[in-house]
């Protein structure tokens, strides 16, 4: 398996992976493939490659997922991208914190954001505590964020994992040899 770790360079090592029939399946965090337009930026090539995201148009994350994708989709004319989702999220958390805090002095910010509780398109937000090994990072886990992973399939993206939310199953090109 190739595990990828990449961000704005992700469509020549995809074409270069299927021109040359590499024969394992192409995986991990891409984040080119997470936009609409890869099908096309890669001509096709990225069929079969599987990637990493928090929300994706095609699964219900929260009751704000699809709703924020058909939106964006509708305005912008593609899918959101990975950061999409994030950013109309955290809109929403700073404009509240703001709220909180009385205006924008930075320490009563901070208070506000440790204190978010927020449902978004990608799943309830939540920030550990600053005394925490990941001080300020979000919450992951049941009932949080869980992420998914992403197929790009025929042209479209497909949720593929975890099962209980996937729509559709793991498909790969001919040239992907799989253990038996």
């Amino acid at each position: 398996m190739i595990v990828t770790g990449i961000s704005h360079v992700g469509v020549q090592p995809t074409v270069q992976w299927q021109q040359q029939q590499v024969p394992m399946p192409m995986y991990g965090v891409s984040s080119q493939a997470t936009n609409s337009t890869f099908w096309t930026d890669t001509n096709g090539a990225t069929d079969g490659v599987i990637f990493n995201m928090v929300a994706a148009p095609d699964v219900p994350v929260t009751p704000k997922t699809i709703p924020f994708a058909k939106g964006y989709q509708a305005k912008y004319g593609n899918l959101p991208g990975y950061a999409a989702y994030q950013a109309y999220d955290e809109v929403f958390m700073w404009a509240d914190a703001i709220k909180k805090a009385g205006g924008t002095d930075p320490d009563k910010m901070v208070e506000a954001m440790e204190k978010t509780d927020y449902v978004g398109t990608i799943g309830r937000i939540t920030f550990l505590p600053k005394d925490n090994q990941f001080a300020h990072g979000m919450r992951i886990g049941e009932g949080y964020i869980t992420g998914l992973m992403v197929q790009w399939q025929k042209g479209k993206p497909v949720t593929v994992w975890p099962a209980n939310v996937a729509t559709g199953k793991m498909v790969f090109p001919s040239f992907i040899k799989l253990p038996q």
